[in-house]
């Protein structure tokens, strides 16, 4: 039986080569000459002001939350449908994350329900751009200057997407961007921070060097460097560092790729979707998404898991995504109950995530939805 994968890599051909050169070099440490060139890289492709890679998109979300200045008794407006890094890099400096309902159509922050949890402890957002999906950032940046927030912009999935023409993750003061290698472009692990106002930059540099002023000794602005801040060991080795150069060499290739793929379903399914059978989840208007991933909504979560399951019976690797962060322990100790955001748990229960990735073709994508057709169109 024909089988589909729920994700298999991206690679380009080249990564090999270049971490062959950083055995050559013997500098494998990092934040030496790949480190800087893939900064640079990204600056470009973003528009940003200032891009520092990380271990990981958690590394960035932390290193975000310390830049932001939350603390014991803030709290931050999350979405409840994220990953769980969007929520616990915010309890590592002593802040509270609280929990918002996620838009049904879009699964972006559901900005009344935002506005309506702000009170005097509120100090910032963690705005996620689901699917590669932008927020209406103009109503965010409002937001948070009528209140005087501080606004991260969890990007993870968004590298190539933008709102309004401009590039996810910089559209707020702090924005991040994962390479995990379930994401288009990846290292395996990886992520990156980047800091979209110019007086953020210097401190974001010690945080990002354990909390030295090392980056200010290399420039050449102070004859040696000590401890200034409270940071971490936030940076990747130069292995990452090279393997992730291979791949955003090829970044727009790669879009164009899934791009297609990404139409091509919604092409195939778009008759279903017009008999009501599913949804399928689009980006909001003025948003160029990035193909990160196909996902459609069923009327519920029996017909969810039913589809999936006959899906997954038929060798295509159909899964489900986020469980609700208000649902899991941590949230039950926070003090929520599934019933506590109705919007976010049915929907997050009736959404199916179909693969997607660079070893497909459209043959694979028929056969998915051929499959798909049999449970709910038997006689077609």
């Amino acid at each position: 039986m024909r089988s589909v994968k729920f994700n298999i890599p991206f690679l380009t051909g080249n990564e090999k080569d270049y971490v062959n050169e950083v055995f050559a070099s013997q500098e494998f440490s990092g934040n030496g000459a790949f480190t800087k060139r893939v900064q640079e890289m990204l600056e470009k492709i973003l528009g940003a002001e200032r891009v520092l890679l990380t271990h990981s998109c958690t590394g960035a979300l932390e290193m975000a939350a310390l830049l932001a200045g939350f603390g014991p008794g803030d709290e931050v407006l999350v979405p409840s449908y994220t990953f769980v890094t969007s929520a616990s890099s915010i309890m590592r400096t002593g802040a509270t994350p609280v929990f918002c309902e996620v838009d049904e159509n879009t699964m972006l922050l559901d900005l009344n329900d935002l506005e309506r949890k702000i009170n005097q402890n509120t100090k910032g957002i963690v705005a996620v751009d689901y699917a590669g999906f932008g927020n209406d950032y103009a109503r965010i940046n409002e937001i948070c200057e009528m209140h005087n927030l501080v606004c991260i912009e969890d990007a993870a999935q968004g590298l190539g997407a933008k709102w309004n023409g401009k590039s996810l993750g910089t559209h707020t003061r702090f924005g991040t961007i994962s390479f995990h290698q379930t994401k288009n472009i990846h290292s395996g692990l990886g992520g990156c921070l980047i800091i979209n106002n110019r007086d953020d930059v210097e401190k974001a540099e010690m945080v990002w060097e354990r909390g030295t002023n090392r980056s200010a000794f290399f420039k050449g602005l102070v004859d040696k460097y000590n401890w200034q801040v409270v940071g971490s060991s936030f940076y990747p080795s130069e292995l990452q560092a090279a393997f992730l150069c291979a791949q955003l060499e090829q970044v727009n290739e790669n879009l164009s790729r899934r791009l297609k793929l990404w139409n091509y379903y919604e092409r195939l399914l778009k008759p279903m979707e017009e008999r009501g059978i599913l949804r399928i989840l689009r980006e909001p208007a003025g948003c160029e998404h990035n193909a990160h991933m196909f996902a459609i909504i069923l009327s519920n979560s029996q017909e969810a898991d039913r589809l999936r399951l006959h899906l997954n019976e038929n060798q295509i690797q159909a899964v489900i995504h986020y469980v609700p962060l208000h649902e899991s322990p941590v949230g039950k100790e926070l003090g929520y109950t599934p019933e506590s955001l109705p919007i976010t748990s049915k929907t997050a229960s009736s959404l199916i995530r179909l693969p997607l990735h660079l070893s497909m073709n459209e043959d694979d994508i028929e056969y998915i939805v051929k499959i798909l057709q049999t449970l709910y169109l038997p006689l077609d």
